[in-house]
């Protein structure tokens, strides 16, 4: 020790350069070089000044982070050496002191009274001169200095082992010091220790900043965020969170996971398995609600070793979709209902005043006709921001339409999904339901719908707890509802709670020239899907449209021009061109004039009309009634 001493004051009164120090570290003579260059003395009472209460204070509140993350393991550090003379140090990167914490109080008031060793005083090289946490706070480094490696012989009755604790952009953070007399017998382990304790605080402060940056992220979230550790406890749960589980400030932290979504094997299988879940719905009896868990997302080292994971919740009744085919893009309004005939515009015109009220609406209509058209029309004017959730009663076995309309809990019955799922009519809530086919739902179904329409509630297959729902309802049919009920196979309770309003679509037979408009739209769209341009209708194609009775209304009128779209040559469509049961059921019995339709229509729907009623007077030999039959017309209609 005395040989340090002497080749200290070597150094400093340049006897000897920098080099020749060779009992003592580049980075010590450094250090004793600098502290003699700022003006203090060997001899003299060198500690740092104090910071007054209120700057303190104000300082440590800056340092929240760093002190929360230090003190389990500082504390954990003074159980160990109890018996030991030591003391205890964190510092910031500054070198002001955070904590001070004694293994033995009889070393700490002995030094305090010396050294000043107390929160908030300032220990720099400015100001104390050559210590281990000075040169730490230079390099960066861990370090150990004893008695007359220290700078001023004050120091020289200590030794101290110093690390460095970083934050996650490696950037110095502070140090933990351990402070032991200079007789205490020091080796490589007392350095080891605070090295090691080191590591393990800015394990926690950095994971502790992180947590903040993730805190900031996750309160701007609309959805309830929890994030858990490996033991399943929860350390973070954003607002929305604790508004949902009706917790308060800060009650959920440090609580377990099963206390508050109750047990929940999916959610340990993703700490066991580290495999996100996605999509997948949850049964919580604490608020007594199903919530859908959209995410539950592992949360891995640099290694792939889990530490936790995140949760994302949200009810189930903000949930639009959870399935690809639970809702359906809703395309159509009543500005795109294509056709300019009275009853159609009648129809329509109806159909707008209905969109008004809730009512439950039934749309009647032969195969064909554009009921669903009606229906997205519907709910665009009136609920255009919630789900519109189509069910085609007739297209779903019997044995799965129970399931597919009310839902079910998990393991209800043999191929159930093991979370359960919800139904359509729990899907379309704040929406609009569309059941097509109404005619074909089971008869011993009908009272479970009728129920769901009376109470406004839903109960699942295999649950016994009803769910509150609000829809509106829109129903369809081809068939004579009011025969099926005669026949039994209808309920009439249900046919007049399904019936409130009630809308009829004319058959395209029956629409005159919209036949021609839609025509003219199916093709522009078909040749538009295979990159060319539209072809012309000829004047005898038209006919033969018009002639035509559509029994499978606009939807085979459709097929009808992709048909002619795709065969037809020189642009022109010609009645050969079209399917061959309207070409051959509707063939004119005269010639008439073979020029053809352009955009400037020369010939006008009128001389279409005109040439139509005189072939069919020609077929008749005059016969007004047989040729109004022949037109399916009224006679007063062709006179």
């Amino acid at each position: 020790m005395d040989k340090i001493r002497q080749q200290k004051l070597d150094v400093i009164r340049q006897r000897i350069s920098p080099q020749e120090a060779n009992l003592v570290r580049p980075e010590v003579v450094e250090s004793w070089i600098r502290s003699y260059n700022n003006g203090l003395d060997l001899f003299d009472y060198n500690y740092g000044p104090i910071m007054d209460r209120l700057t303190f204070n104000e300082h440590i509140k800056t340092k929240n982070t760093l002190i929360k993350s230090a003190d389990p393991f500082i504390h954990q550090l003074e159980t160990v050496l109890c018996d030991s003379e030591c003391i205890i140090l964190l510092t910031d990167e500054n070198g002001v002191m955070l904590r001070v914490v004694e293994g033995n109080k009889t070393m700490l008031e002995k030094q305090n009274a010396r050294f000043h060793l107390v929160p908030g005083s300032i220990w720099t090289e400015n100001t104390v001169g050559t210590c281990a946490h000075t040169i730490t706070i230079d390099t960066k480094a861990p370090i150990q200095i004893c008695g007359p490696e220290h700078y001023s012989e004050t120091y020289e009755q200590i030794s101290c082992s110093t690390a460095p604790i970083f934050d996650t952009n490696l950037n110095l953070a502070g140090t933990l010091c351990l402070v032991t007399p200079s007789s205490y017998h020091q080796s490589a382990h007392s350095l080891a220790l605070v090295v090691s304790m080191a590591w393990a605080v800015q394990k926690e402060f950095q994971l502790e900043l992180k947590n903040s940056l993730l805190s900031s992220t996750l309160e701007a979230s609309d959805e309830a965020v929890i994030t858990i550790n490996q033991r399943g406890l929860i350390t973070h749960a954003n607002v929305v969170a604790k508004s949902m589980f009706q917790y308060g400030n800060d009650s959920l932290i440090g609580a377990k996971i099963d206390d508050i979504l109750g047990e929940q094997p999916l959610i340990t299988s993703v700490l066991t398995d580290n495999k996100p879940i996605v999509d997948t719905e949850i049964e919580v009896a604490k608020i007594n609600n199903k919530l859908n868990l959209r995410l539950a997302q592992p949360i891995l080292d640099d290694y792939g070793v889990s530490y936790g994971c995140v949760l994302i919740f949200k009810k189930i009744n903000r949930i639009k979709k959870i399935l690809p085919s639970s809702g359906i893009k809703t395309r159509f309004t009543f500005e795109e209902i294509i056709g300019k005939s009275p009853e159609l515009l009648k129809t329509t015109e109806k159909a707008r005043k209905f969109a008004l009220h809730d009512a439950n609406i039934l749309i009647r209509g032969e195969s064909g006709t554009g009921k669903e058209v009606y229906a997205q029309a519907i709910h665009n004017e009136s609920r255009p921001a919630g789900p519109f959730v189509a069910v085609n009663c007739a297209a779903i076995p019997k044995t799965l339409i129970e399931s597919e309309l009310f839902g079910y809990e998990g393991g209800a019955f043999t191929g159930a999904e093991r979370q359960g799922k919800p139904g359509k009519i729990e899907l379309a809530n704040n929406g609009t339901l569309f059941l097509d086919e109404i005619g074909d739902m089971p008869l011993e179904l009908q009272p479970v719908l009728l129920r769901v329409l009376e109470e406004k509630q839903v109960m699942r297959v295999g649950s016994s707890r009803y769910i509150p729902v609000n829809f509106r309802l829109l129903t369809a049919t081809n068939k004579d509802l009011l025969t099926l009920v005669r026949e039994g196979k209808f309920r009439e309770d249900l046919y007049y709670r399904l019936k409130v309003l009630e809308i009829e679509i004319p058959p395209l037979r029956a629409r005159g020239q919209d036949i021609i408009l839609l025509a003219k739209h199916f093709i522009n769209k078909c040749a538009s899907q295979q990159h060319t341009g539209p072809p012309l209708l000829s004047d005898l194609a038209i006919i033969h449209l018009l002639q035509y009775d559509w029994p499978g209304n606009v939807r085979q009128l459709q097929n009808a021009m992709l048909h002619a779209v795709t065969i037809c040559k020189d642009k022109i469509i010609k009645p050969e061109d079209l399917p061959s049961e309207i070409y051959s059921n509707s063939a004119p019995q005269t010639p008439v004039n073979t020029y053809y339709t352009d955009t400037e229509n020369k010939m006008s729907m009128q001389d279409v009309e005109r040439v139509m009623i005189v072939n069919a007077l020609r077929q008749t030999n005059n016969n007004v009634s047989e040729a109004a039959q022949l037109l399916k017309i009224s006679r007063s209609t062709l006179y």
